[in-house]
């Protein structure tokens, strides 16, 4: 494989499938301005932004090295603090001295580096009214969701983002640098086309549909991989040595989100290798509860790699997208080979991680219908962080009202089972009845018979029950009002 560090081209042969970028950074390159603060991508002080070729043009993003693998980054233009040193600051350090946001420095780096991301990606604003301030603040908070500072020093860095917010970006040294390795990363990106055709390599990255099919077909055993920021844990945390993965982060065929159907019945087709931050913008309009949901979800650094399928495929019981997905009808597009099926996604999970995947069978993509005509969509996770935490638990609601009756509902929770499941009972008491106060009130008790939920160290069941009770309760209020 090959990709540009900093300004450099490094090549490296036949690397593990189980090497994280930050490893690789600190112990292969010495590059150690690079922290390694808790290995799960919880704090970020391993940030980094990775480069890679879109429509033409180079888009930079943050990421998390602790859980980005070596080998997904081929033909990606690798950014660390180091080539921010100069005999000059970069504008972002200088802000960082200017408001003393810098304490014991250990979380700094990955702080700039999300903020050198953030200003790149940012439009020069000249915080003229409150609404400019106010969108400003809100940009650099969803930026920072996943920087932790251990000396709880967030107010100067917010400071030092200020002060960067009316500053010409073009005057900027490096940013006129990294606009020039266009070419060589479509150089690289070629090579890598070209080469790509060993599909015994430990880390193998398909460019087309037919590829992944034919190396899934020949090794089913092998671990399929798009962003990598669930499964890197069991390497930094489980000490597991994986051996074989398959990357459909290439594949064409799954970069995609077309928007399907008709008036009526207007659909979301969202393929496998689209991640989390590209369907946060693409549902902005159409579907803003998943773009207020995704906002909770872990880090931007996360959601720049982690895709919609592998929440799904990862078939965990406190996954925060699949109880919207169940009340929207969702669909999954299975792979097999050449042939493709098509399942509802409340069959798709069968118990505590299983799920309905055939041997040699993988989610080609998400069928995701969007609300229709008069449907009310509601969506809440609870957790004991705002940004950046797993749910105790997720509840998300449909309803349609008919002159105050319930023409349709669906209720579904993560959290509170096995598996993300519906309260199918609930749902049956609620179908076709007039909706009043008194209707709601007994909401409880026919979700007690719906779930069961444990005691964890996320909370305890009584407390489950009744946060899930007093949403749903609260989401039919709403709707009724």
């Amino acid at each position: 494989m090959q990709l540009l560090l900093n300004q450099t081209v490094i090549q490296v042969a036949h690397p593990r499938a189980d090497t994280t970028l930050l490893l690789w950074l600190r112990e292969n390159q010495y590059l150690t301005a690079t922290k390694e603060g808790c290995a799960v991508g919880d704090c970020g002080a391993c940030t980094v932004m990775v480069g890679q070729l879109e429509a033409g043009a180079i888009v930079y993003r943050s990421v998390n090295a602790c859980i980005a693998l070596l080998a997904s980054l081929n033909a990606c233009h690798v950014v660390t603090l180091d080539a921010l040193q100069d005999e000059a600051m970069h504008p972002v350090q200088q802000a960082m001295v200017d408001c003393h946001a810098s304490q014991c420095g250990f979380c700094s780096p990955g702080f700039v580096m999300s903020l050198v991301a953030w200003w790149l990606n940012t439009p020069a604003n000249s915080l003229a009214t409150a609404a400019d301030f106010e969108q400003h603040r809100h940009g650099v908070e969803l930026a920072l969701s996943g920087n932790l500072c251990r000396c709880t020093g967030y107010q100067p860095i917010l400071l030092a983002a200020d002060q960067l917010a009316p500053l010409d970006r073009s005057q900027d040294p490096l940013f006129e640098s990294l606009g020039g390795y266009k070419h060589c990363l479509a150089t690289l990106r070629t090579i890598t086309a070209d080469s790509n055709e060993n599909i015994a390599d430990a880390y193998y990255a398909p460019q087309n549909l037919e590829q992944l099919a034919l190396a899934y077909a020949v090794t089913p055993k092998a671990r399929l991989v798009a962003g990598s920021t669930d499964l890197a844990l069991d390497v930094t945390h489980g000490l597991s040595s994986i051996d074989r993965m398959i990357d459909v982060k290439s594949v064409v065929e799954l970069q995609r989100i077309d928007k399907r159907g008709d008036e009526l019945h207007p659909q979301l087709y969202i393929g496998a290798g689209v991640s989390l931050s590209e369907l946060e913008a693409a549902c902005h309009d159409c579907l803003p509860n998943m773009t207020h949901l995704l906002g909770r979800f872990a880090s931007r650094q996360v959601r720049n790699r982690a895709t919609l399928v592998g929440n799904i495929a990862n078939s965990s019981p406190i996954a925060d997208t699949p109880p919207l997905l169940l009340v929207l009808a969702a669909k999954l597009v299975l792979q097999q080979g050449q042939s493709q099926r098509t399942i509802a996604l409340h069959e798709f999970y069968l118990g505590y991680k299983q799920t309905a995947l055939q041997p040699a069978e993988f989610i080609h993509s998400v069928i995701l219908p969007l609300p229709r005509e008069h449907q009310q969509v509601f969506v809440e996770k609870v957790s004991k962080r705002a940004e950046d935490d797993i749910a105790a638990t997720c509840v998300a609601l449909t309803v349609i009202l008919k002159a105050d009756r319930v023409e349709q509902i669906s209720i579904a929770c993560g959290g509170m089972a096995a598996i993300p499941k519906m309260a199918t009972h609930t749902q049956a008491q609620l179908l076709n009845q007039k909706l009043d106060p008194q209707l709601i009130a007994q909401v409880p008790t026919w979700l007690a018979q719906d779930y069961q939920p444990i005691d964890d160290m996320r909370a305890s069941a009584a407390y489950r029950q009744q946060v899930t009770a007093n949403l749903v309760q609260g989401f039919l209020r709403e709707a009724m009002a």
